[in-house]
């Protein structure tokens, strides 16, 4: 298949600089930019990361203008539970083909700050992986679960670690089967963080669970990451004999062979 991006970002997110025409230039058929939505971002001056959904439109609209209907809207959901209300809000009115949902923070500091370091590692995979639960539970508007290992991107953490936490790790990916949440496979996570091996236990459990939605995405914040290993990542969904992935238009899934 073409690459699919389902997770990149452009200007319209405070952690990028790349524009939309630029993803246009290296890409082919459809494209999807899934911009930051984060109320009280520790990563932004622990100021609201609000995307400006009136210009984001407007650019779109522009560029599409020559190039056809090839862009698709996304937004990428950094959930907690105090910014719930604000999240439904803000999405209130507005038109999005896909929703990511990320859990950046617990309220304290996000997962990638310095002060995770200090931290001991299983009490920081207990206290994400609750996190990550709690969001499924309250947001089931989300099409995709995206790096469910944001937070323990900061530590080596190993498989057997990992495995550890299977009851709050399967416990999420029951409640995706059941909300119909595909489960992401980060590129960035996976191949630039070294995190292979807990992508791949938890393509196995999802898939022993009848789970069948995936999506894959870089998270790139540049034209350079775009498409990251996307064919290591294929493999590995083979390999576990999964043979499509979801993409999203105007929220509804439509699965593409891979």
């Amino acid at each position: 298949m073409k690459r699919y991006d389902q997770h990149m970002h452009t200007h319209f997110s405070p952690d990028s600089e790349e524009t939309l025409a630029n993803y246009l230039k290296i890409s082919q058929g459809t494209l999807v930019t899934t911009e930051h939505l984060d109320f009280h971002d520790f990563y932004n001056n622990e100021q609201d990361t609000v995307l400006d959904y009136d210009a984001y439109s407007a650019t779109i609209a522009q560029l599409e203008a020559t190039s056809g209907r090839r862009i698709r809207k996304g937004l990428e959901v950094g959930f907690t539970v105090e910014s719930k209300e604000k999240i439904l809000a803000y999405l209130e009115g507005k038109e999005f083909d896909v929703l990511l949902l990320s859990v950046h923070q617990n309220g304290r500091y996000d997962y990638l700050q310095p002060v995770v370091k200090k931290k001991e590692v299983r009490q920081v995979m207990h206290e994400y992986f609750g996190l990550l639960l709690i969001a499924i539970q309250h947001f089931p508007q989300a099409n995709i679960l995206s790096h469910f290992d944001y937070g323990i991107r900061l530590f080596d953490v190993t498989l057997e670690e990992f495995q550890k936490h299977k009851t709050v790790l399967t416990a999420i990916l029951k409640r995706m089967k059941t909300n119909k949440i595909a489960l992401e496979l980060n590129t960035r996570s996976m191949y630039e963080y070294g995190n292979v091996a807990l992508y791949e236990q938890m393509i196995e459990w999802y898939v022993t669970m009848g789970g069948q939605r995936f999506s894959i995405g870089s998270d790139a914040h540049s034209v350079a990451h775009y498409g990251f290993h996307f064919k290591d990542a294929i493999a590995l969904l083979k390999k576990h004999c999964v043979t499509k992935i979801a993409v999203y238009d105007q929220q509804h899934a439509i699965f593409k062979p891979i």
